[in-house]
């Protein structure tokens, strides 16, 4: 009878101890909803992911979690990254996550229109990476696509233009250069092949897209930008000043609601009011639909233009009538 009790007293024992491992490799709490970014940096040791897990409150014992690590062999194969985690998930969940990568993605869009400086501000906000890491890169890392332009001290941004306007998921891990390829790499897929059919064109990829991020800029309405498109290409075919407000608010650090004299004596060849020709660079990422209206601008004798109160243009082909125009609109606002 006493070697009998002693037995069924070892057995509460081991059920006992069972259930209390069975609950500590269990979740947290059910909420499923609570997503919880966890960082595993690179050439962390097992006991060091298994502190950072328990300090974000995932698991329930180290010393369960470790044990069962080694038990399973997989204490080596926990990988570095970004991990959206749960305290819904269980001790197996967790680790079975570990082992296949970091999941952790960030989403983001990048509107038409947005400068270098406006996409790495956003960038910074969204991802991991600072604004200084992703400048550094912007300024002096290498990227092989044939499509870019060669490095230039005339140019203030190489990879303006070239960083493809469109809504990207990320993963967390990207350092800034992997981000930033992500961005080109969407150009190459969506644009170089439309700009190739003009193989034969009096004008560069760099020139194109330099010309779409003036249409870009300049054009509220996608109805209107090839018309602004053809606008540009006259002038340029005249040899006269392409004379355009923006590629001046480029150079400027915050944009003016209206631009002052002395702006349009900024002695820079982004300055279309002082020197012919196009800038040396985009002044922005043009989006697909002025891109396109480079591609296939409209067929016009336009020379001038000038934008109303609501952001539509009025077009002239001499300067004569473009000043009458302008007349017209004045007196219509003051007899109104």
């Amino acid at each position: 009878m006493k070697k009998a009790g002693i037995i069924f007293l070892i057995l509460i024992i081991l059920i006992t101890f069972s259930i209390k491992v069975a609950d500590l490799t269990g979740p947290v709490n059910g909420s499923k909803d609570q997503n919880i970014l966890v960082e595993i940096k690179k050439g962390f040791t097992a006991q060091e992911i298994v502190n950072t897990l328990y300090i974000h409150n995932l698991i329930q014992s180290r010393l369960v979690f470790k044990t069962y690590l080694y038990l399973a062999k997989i204490q080596n194969d926990l990988q570095a990254g970004y991990y959206y985690l749960t305290p819904a998930m269980d001790m197996f969940e967790i680790a079975e996550r570990l082992t296949k990568g970091g999941n952790a993605v960030f989403k983001i869009t990048i509107p038409e229109g947005f400068t270098v400086l406006n996409v790495i501000n956003r960038l910074s906000e969204k991802s991991k990476n600072d604004k200084e890491s992703y400048l550094k890169v912007i300024k002096d890392q290498e990227f092989d696509y044939s499509f870019l332009p060669e490095k230039s001290r005339d140019l203030l941004y190489r990879l303006e233009g070239y960083l493809f306007p469109d809504t990207y998921t990320i993963p967390l891990g990207f350092d800034s250069k992997q981000t930033i390829d992500v961005l080109l790499k969407s150009f190459k897929r969506n644009i170089i092949e439309k700009l190739m059919i003009l193989k034969d064109s009096k004008y560069t990829i760099h020139q194109l897209i330099t010309i779409a991020s003036l249409v870009e800029k300049e054009a509220k309405f996608d109805d209107e930008k090839p018309i602004i498109a053809s606008v540009i290409f006259n002038r340029l075919e005249q040899d006269m000043l392409l004379q355009i407000d923006a590629s001046v608010q480029y150079l400027l650090e915050e944009k003016k609601p209206q631009l002052l004299y002395k702006d349009l004596e900024i002695d820079s060849l982004y300055n279309t009011y002082l020197y012919k020709g196009l800038p040396p660079g985009p002044i922005c990422n043009p989006g697909d639909k002025s891109i396109q209206a480079v591609l296939e601008p409209s067929e016009t004798k336009y020379l001038f233009y000038f934008a109303l109160e609501n952001g539509r243009h009025i077009f002239t082909k001499s300067y004569q009538e473009h000043l009458n125009k302008q007349q017209e609109v004045k007196r219509g606002k003051d007899n109104g």
